[in-house]
C-alpha cells in the first residue's frame, strides 16, 4: 500500500493552502483552475496533498460538501498493475471513473499516468487507484515506504468494524495486527491496527462503544464514516513540535497525571530508555512517548492537533518511531483518547 496522494475538499482551497503552509511549513508545488474546481497542491516530505473547492454548484466537490463537512475525500493509493488490483477486487467492488485525467496528470506531471479507476471506499471515502509510469523526476519516490505518513485512522459507526476490517484487509492486502478496547469514565472505542508490510503504513479503524464517545462525535459531525487524522513521520519529534508551537499551531494538552504515571515506570527500569535532558524537553513540550517492556529502547513518540476544520473534527499527528518500534503503545492510545474528551468538553463549555 504506498500513497500517491492525499485528497482533502474544502470550501476555500487557496485560504487552506495559506493555512498549511502557515502552520505546518508545507511546500506549494503548484495551482490549477478546472472548469469546476480551484486546485492547490502542497507537498510533505514524499507525499503529495491535494486541496480542492467548488467553482461551481454542480461539481464533485460541491456535492461532497452538501453532505459532509471539509475533510478527507479520497485516500489515492499508486499499485504496480491496476488490471490485476481490480480483478483481485470482489465484483461487488464499485468501481467509477469519477478522476479527471486532467487532474491526475495535475498532481504529478513528470509521472504519467498508465492507468486509473476510482472505487468506493467505507462510507463517502473514495480510493483512486492509480498506475504511474516510473520517472526518476517523479514529484514522489516510486519504490520503497514513505517517509511522510505513518498511519491514517477511519471512524466507522458501531457494528461496522469488522466489516471495514475484512473490507481493506482485501482491498490493499493489509495484515491484522494489535486490536483495543478502550473504556473511560465517560466513553469508550474499539480499534483495529492493519499493517502494509511492503509500504510500512498502518490503517487504523474505530467504531465507539457508547453513544457520547468521542468517535461517535466525529461521526456525528462528519455525517457518517470518514478520515479522522493522518499521522505524519516527524522525527525528530521534539525540534519538530517546538517549531510548530512556534508557527502557531494549537495542539492537544496532556495532563499532567500521565507523565507522573510514565515516572513510575520509568523508575521501574534498571536504564532509563531517554537522558533526563530529553525527559524535560518532551514533558515541556507535551509529547506522549511509550516502549515495550521488553524493549525500552524503541520509542514512540507523538502528539496531536486540535481539529483543523471548523466543522469537523479531523486532525493530524506527528510521531516518531525509534528502533524500529512496531505497533501502537496502549498508554499512548488510552492518553490520546481522554485528552479527546477533554478538548471536547472544553469546546462544549465554550459555546
Amino acid at each position: 500500500m504506498k500513497i500517491d496522494h492525499i485528497h482533502f475538499f474544502v470550501e476555500d482551497a487557496a485560504r487552506q493552502r495559506d493555512w498549511f503552509m502557515q502552520y505546518l511549513g508545507w511546500t506549494w508545488v503548484k495551482q490549477a483552475i478546472l472548469a469546476d474546481q480551484t486546485i492547490e497542491i502542497l507537498r510533505y516530505r514524499d507525499t503529495l496533498f491535494v486541496l480542492s473547492s467548488p467553482r461551481t454548484s454542480s461539481s464533485v466537490v460541491a456535492d461532497y460538501l452538501r453532505n459532509h463537512p471539509p475533510g478527507v475525500a479520497d485516500v489515492a493509493i499508486e499499485v504496480d498493475n491496476l488490471a490485476a488490483t481490480l480483478d483481485h477486487l470482489e465484483t461487488a467492488t464499485q468501481v467509477q471513473t469519477t478522476l479527471s485525467p486532467v487532474l491526475s496528470q495535475l498532481i504529478d506531471p513528470n509521472a504519467p499516468l498508465s492507468a486509473w479507476a476510482s472505487i468506493g471506499g467505507w462510507g463517502s471515502l473514495r480510493h483512486t487507484l492509480i498506475e504511474r509510469q516510473p520517472n526518476k523526476n517523479s514529484l514522489q519516490k516510486s519504490e520503497g515506504s514513505s517517509t511522510s505518513i505513518d498511519h491514517i485512522v477511519l471512524n466507522v459507526p458501531t457494528g461496522e468494524l469488522q466489516p471495514a476490517a475484512r473490507f481493506y484487509q482485501h482491498l490493499f492486502e493489509l495484515q491484522k495486527q494489535q486490536s483495543f478496547n478502550i473504556q473511560t469514565q465517560q466513553s469508550g472505542l474499539s480499534s483495529q491496527v492493519l499493517f502494509s508490510p511492503a509500504g510500512q503504513l498502518y490503517f487504523n479503524i474505530n467504531e465507539p462503544t457508547s453513544a457520547n464517545s468521542q468517535i461517535q462525535t466525529f461521526l456525528d459531525a462528519n455525517r457518517g464514516a470518514g478520515i479522522q487524522h493522518i499521522a505524519l513521520n516527524s522525527a525528530p519529534i521534539v525540534p519538530t513540535v517546538k517549531t510548530l508551537r512556534q508557527k502557531g499551531l494549537s495542539l492537544l494538552s496532556v495532563p499532567l497525571t500521565y507523565y507522573e504515571q510514565l515516572q513510575q515506570r520509568l523508575q521501574m527500569r534498571p536504564a532509563a530508555p531517554i537522558e533526563y535532558q530529553e525527559w524535560q524537553q518532551i514533558v515541556e513540550q507535551q509529547i506522549l512517548i511509550d516502549w515495550q517492556p521488553k524493549q525500552p529502547e524503541s520509542l514512540l513518540l507523538q502528539i496531536f492537533s486540535q481539529p483543523i476544520f471548523k466543522d469537523n473534527h479531523f486532525f493530524f499527528e506527528f510521531i516518531e518511531r525509534r528502533q524500529s518500534v512496531q505497533g501502537f503503545g496502549e498508554g499512548n492510545f488510552l492518553a490520546l483518547y481522554k485528552a479527546i474528551e477533554i478538548a471536547e468538553m472544553n469546546n462544549m463549555q465554550v459555546r
